[in-house]
């Protein structure tokens, strides 16, 4: 008997209203009820929204208040823009770094890609003992430190999606 391909692991995306409950539930999480309660009235007051459309914002945009919540209209603003930058802001303020998928990830023997990107980190971190052997990184060694990071970055997702769609590579 043949056996079965395995079943390509896929990242779910959530929707916007779920992932607005979730965040307002962790942000009123820790002081009971009425805390909650007091921090989304805060957070609303904040917004410069009532507390009854931040819980709108909270359910399917089908069912909410008509208004599209916060993450719908950012999507949207991309989306009429073009512009990518406007998440890349998001993601750095929050700690992060948006990283575009650059098209389809580049098919062939998945063992050679993975030898790539080790060897590229490998390098990375050469690079990164260089740079410190003076005890200091200049301005210059920065900018390109992080023009080669995020190249490996972005190999490495384009990397993970193709195991993700079930491209393990065949076994010998």
């Amino acid at each position: 008997m043949a056996k079965k391909p395995p079943t390509p692991r896929l990242t779910p995306i959530k929707e916007a209203h779920h992932v607005l409950q979730d965040a307002l539930l962790k942000a009123g999480q820790g002081g009971g009820k009425d805390s909650q309660l007091n921090k989304h009235e805060e957070i609303a007051k904040s917004l410069g929204v009532s507390p009854s459309m931040l819980y709108k914002w909270r359910e399917p945009a089908e069912k909410g208040s008509g208004q599209p919540n916060p993450l719908h209209r950012t999507a949207l603003l991309i989306d009429l823009t073009g512009d990518s930058r406007i998440i890349d802001w998001l993601a750095r303020r929050a700690g992060g770094q948006f990283t575009p998928i650059e098209g389809e990830a580049p098919s062939g023997n998945l063992d050679k890609a993975a030898n790539a990107l080790v060897r590229e980190f490998g390098l990375l971190i050469a690079d990164v003992a260089d740079a410190m052997e003076d005890h200091r990184i200049t301005a210059d060694e920065t900018q390109e430190l992080r023009e080669k990071w995020d190249r490996i970055r972005k190999r490495t997702e384009a990397f993970v999606r193709r195991c993700e769609k079930g491209d393990y590579g065949t076994k010998p």
